[in-house]
Formats: structure tokens, C-alpha cells, sequence
């Protein structure tokens, strides 16, 4: 991967997976709902200062989310923060890849 490129799309390994569970309440939080499954499904990634993933997520029948989270490099703390969250409404078929944050950056970060 060269730095600033994304990752082609791929589907969702055990590490994507389990980055996901971990913002699985912020992201229900900003959501102000509670999701009835919360399954990643397929990913791309950016290497930039950390790494920003892309992730669909599945969260109900036919529902699904896109999600941005950025893990910090391990010198700033090897943090998880959702930087974003996008309802998809196109039964999965969607394309993923980058988008803007847009959430406050003031939410809680995970750590490993």
C-alpha cells in the first residue's frame, strides 16, 4: 500500500473485525440507536499518519452502515477513534472508500 492510496476492497479479516467491535457503542451513540447486529463485512484502508479504515458493517437485515475509524501510530497512543459514520441504504451493493469526517471528534477513543 503506498501512503495516502487505498487498499483495494476486500472482505472484513479477524483484526477489521475486531477494531469494529470495539467501536461498536460509539457508534451506536452517534447513531442514537441500538443496532441489531454489528458485523463487518467487507473493508479498505489508508495508510496516512496511523491508518484510516473504511468498513460496511452489517447492523440489521438488509441495514448497513459505513464507518471511518482511525488508528493512531503506537508513538501517539495506537488509539481507535471513529472519525465517521454514513447510513447506506442500498441493501449492500454499495461501493465503500473514502469519505469526510463529519463526527465530533470529542467522542470517546479506544484503546487496544
Amino acid at each position: 500500500m503506498r501512503c495516502g492510496g487505498s487498499t483495494d476492497v476486500k472482505p472484513a479479516n479477524d483484526e477489521v473485525k475486531e477494531i469494529c467491535g470495539k467501536i461498536r457503542e460509539a457508534a451506536e451513540t452517534h447513531s442514537a440507536k441500538k443496532f441489531e447486529c454489528f458485523e463487518a463485512v467487507e473493508f479498505c484502508s489508508q495508510l496516512v499518519a496511523g491508518t484510516n479504515y473504511f468498513v460496511k458493517i452489517r447492523v440489521g437485515e438488509g441495514e448497513f452502515i459505513h464507518v471511518r475509524i482511525y488508528n493512531t501510530l503506537p508513538c501517539y497512543g495506537d488509539e481507535l477513534i471513529l472519525h465517521g459514520i454514513r447510513q447506506h441504504h442500498e441493501g449492500g451493493n454499495g461501493t465503500i472508500g473514502y469519505f469526510e469526517a463529519h463526527i465530533n471528534l470529542d467522542l470517546p477513543k479506544y484503546d487496544d
